[in-house]
């Protein structure tokens, strides 16, 4: 994705780029792909828009999300952002934090659709356990 990606899609969704949504966007399209929290672009946009608040970066990020340009997803009371639109699963490493995005089969998601006439429109599968690095960690502490 490109900058004006991002902005072409809120300009469309009839929000004005303001220097504090830019400032966003240029933070999510350096992640891209990515994961990241609304704390993550609060302290990285602060650096250039000192007066921003985190209320303010929240309402960026729904912006966005409604936008469509971004996802969002719950895991260990943390609300995580990502830029991942494919239907994915996110796997997190219980040791260090690392969140991976994991595919998942297209014929799964068609099964998923065939039954009691369901559209999936949105997917969070969260994944939980030991990332390989970690786990090679492990086994070399044994």
């Amino acid at each position: 994705m490109s900058k004006e990606y991002y902005v072409n899609a809120l300009r469309e969704s009839r929000f004005k780029i303001t220097p504090q949504r830019l400032q966003v966007i240029k933070f999510v399209n350096s992640r891209t792909p990515g994961h990241f929290t609304a704390d993550d672009v609060f302290k990285a946009v602060r650096k250039s828009e000192p007066t921003i608040t985190l209320a303010t970066i929240y309402n960026i990020l729904k912006a966005m999300k409604d936008a469509g340009t971004i996802n969002s997803f719950e895991a260990n009371g943390t609300t995580w952002f990502e830029t991942n639109h494919e239907f994915h699963g996110n796997f997190i490493c219980r040791n260090c934090g690392e969140i991976v995005d994991i595919p998942i089969s297209q014929s799964l998601i068609k099964e998923m659709n065939s039954l009691e006439g369901f559209s999936v429109e949105e997917m969070n599968l969260i994944l939980s356990g030991v990332c390989e690095k970690c786990r090679k960690m492990e086994s070399v502490k044994l």
